[in-house]
């Protein structure tokens, strides 16, 4: 009788391993092919490699002097299916266009009064998360690209979220150069305080990337 308690009980523990295993490699194996979309701000198009491009085409938000309508930046489609209603209404917000204003880059001057393009794309990896004040990402995370914080000027009233733009920026393709305002995308710089100098720099620009958890 002791014997085969012994035994029984050495069964059971060696289903319940097989089973924690095939449920682990099940959930690991959702995980894999779930994925997860992230936009790509100021780039035409997504990553190459291991992601898919749902659209693309240009980043919208409220007007930088405005202080209602869109306090974050959107990644508009080119082919937009508009209310064919006769809904109306008098009292509203807005959505602008969003344009660069680096002119005090060096680099990425030539950039500015041009619309900045945004993609949206499907990593076939595990979650996607931006971490900023970084330009490489964490262990056993992949780098879908790194890039530069940016947001509205300090003064402006249209106060925005901080999205991490591609530090290769292009333009959309149809991009008018002449300024035309809307949203507007500036560097956000290290202001240091509370935000403890070291490990941050007083005034230095702000890097990011974006990062996809491999498996």
């Amino acid at each position: 009788m002791i014997l085969f308690s012994l035994n029984y009980t050495a069964s059971v523990d060696g289903l319940q391993s097989t089973l924690r295993n095939e449920i682990n490699k099940v959930t690991e194996s959702t995980l894999k092919s779930g994925g997860d979309v992230y936009t790509h701000w100021g780039r035409t198009s997504c990553p190459s490699g291991d992601t898919d491009t749902v659209y693309t085409w240009v980043i919208g938000g409220g007007h930088y002097s405005q202080s209602g309508s869109s306090t974050n930046y959107l990644c508009l489609p080119s082919d937009p299916q508009l209310d064919q209603t006769a809904l109306t209404a008098s009292a509203v917000g807005y959505i602008y266009g969003t344009e660069y204003q680096i002119d005090s880059s060096s680099q990425l001057s030539h950039l500015r009064d041009n619309e900045a393009p945004c993609a949206v794309c499907k990593t076939n990896a595990g979650p996607v998360i931006m971490i900023p004040a970084r330009t490489t990402c964490y262990s056993d995370w992949k780098m879908e690209y790194t890039g530069y914080l940016m947001s509205q000027y300090v003064s402006h009233s249209g106060n925005k979220e901080a999205i991490c733009v591609d530090a290769s920026p292009e333009v959309t393709l149809d991009s008018n150069g002449g300024n035309q305002d809307g949203g507007l995308l500036y560097f956000l710089l290290v202001k240091c305080g509370a935000l403890k100098c070291p490990p941050y720099v007083d005034e230095k620009v702000l890097t990011c990337v974006v990062c996809s958890k491999q498996y």
